[in-house]
C-alpha cells in the first residue's frame, strides 16, 4: 500500500510519477474539502494555461496499474491526470478561504518538499540516487517493450485467425465472428451486419434485396413451400454465390482486425 500523507487533518495517499511528488484531482478536493469534481472543472477551464510535462501528466490507466502508482479498477481504461507541485499551486489560485492557504502551504512543505531534498545531499549521494533512479526507468522501459512485444504477439494471432480460410460450416463460423465483433465494437448486432452487407454492395455493385426477391421467385417456381420461401434472406443470397462469399468473407476479416486485434 502506499505511503500516507497527513495533510491538515485529511490523509492522501503519496503518488510518484518520473520521480516526481503528484496529486490527483480527487486528492486536491479531498484535503481542500471542496466538492467533488471541483479541481477538475478548474483544471478543464483553464488548461490552456497549463503545460504538460511541467504542470501535469496525463498518464493511462494501464501505466498507473503497471507501476503500482495508485489503485484503478481493471475496468478503468480512462487516461489520468498526475498535477505536479508547479500544477498544483496554479490551479487552486482560487481557493483563497483560510483552510486553503494552510492546505497549500503543508502540502508544500509536506508532501512535495521531498522534490528537493536531492539538491541537499552530497555529489556522492546524488550520484547514486541518480543511478537508482536511472536503473528504476530502465527496469520501467523494459517491462513496457516486453509488453508492446507481447500485444504483437498477441495482434499477429489475431490477424492470422480473421484471414484464416473457412472449409466448414462458413456460415456458422462467420456468424460467430460477427458476435464476437458485435462485444469487441460495441455495436449493436443487427446494426454491424447492415453495415456489413452495405459494403459489400458497395464492393460488389450489387443489390441485396433484390437479389434476396429473385431468389424467392425462382424458389416459388420450383414450389417450394411458402414458410422456405419466407425464410430466405441476405446470407443465403450471399453463400450461394462464390464472389459474394469471397468479398463478405474478406470484409469480415477486416472488421475482426480492426476490433479484435
Amino acid at each position: 500500500m502506499n505511503e500516507l500523507v497527513n495533510i491538515q487533518g485529511t490523509e492522501i495517499s503519496v503518488k510518484e510519477y518520473k520521480g516526481k511528488r503528484v496529486v490527483t484531482f480527487s486528492d486536491i478536493d479531498k484535503v481542500h474539502n471542496r466538492p467533488e469534481g471541483t479541481a477538475k472543472r478548474n483544471f478543464n477551464a483553464n488548461k490552456y494555461h497549463f503545460i504538460e510535462g511541467e504542470d501535469y501528466y496525463c498518464v493511462s490507466s494501464d501505466e498507473i496499474r503497471t507501476n503500482g502508482i495508485f489503485s484503478v479498477s481493471d475496468n478503468d481504461h480512462r487516461d489520468k491526470a498526475l498535477i505536479t507541485e508547479q500544477g498544483y499551486l496554479m490551479l487552486v489560485k482560487s481557493f483563497t478561504d483560510d483552510l486553503a492557504w494552510d492546505v497549500q502551504r503543508s502540502l508544500v512543505n509536506t508532501y512535495f518538499k521531498v522534490n528537493n531534498l536531492v539538491s541537499d545531499l552530497s555529489p556522492q549521494m546524488q550520484l547514486l540516487v541518480g543511478m537508482v533512479n536511472q536503473l528504476a526507468e530502465t527496469e520501467r522501459q523494459v517491462r513496457e517493450t516486453k509488453e508492446i512485444a507481447q500485444k504483437a504477439v498477441e495482434t499477429t494471432e489475431a490477424i492470422k485467425e480473421a484471414i484464416k480460410p473457412v472449409f466448414d460450416d462458413w456460415r456458422k463460423t462467420t456468424n460467430d465472428k460477427i458476435i464476437k465483433i458485435t462485444k469487441k465494437a460495441a455495436i449493436p448486432y443487427a446494426d454491424l451486419r447492415n453495415e456489413m452487407y452495405k459494403v459489400l454492395e458497395q464492393r460488389a455493385g450489387c443489390d441485396l434485396s433484390t437479389r434476396v426477391r429473385n431468389l424467392q421467385n425462382r424458389m416459388n417456381e420450383k414450389g417450394s413451400t411458402k414458410t422456405a420461401i419466407d425464410k430466405v434472406c441476405r446470407m443465403d443470397v450471399i453463400e450461394s454465390d462464390k464472389r459474394l462469399k469471397e468479398i463478405f468473407s474478406k470484409i469480415v476479416a477486416e472488421y475482426e482486425i480492426k476490433y479484435c486485434a
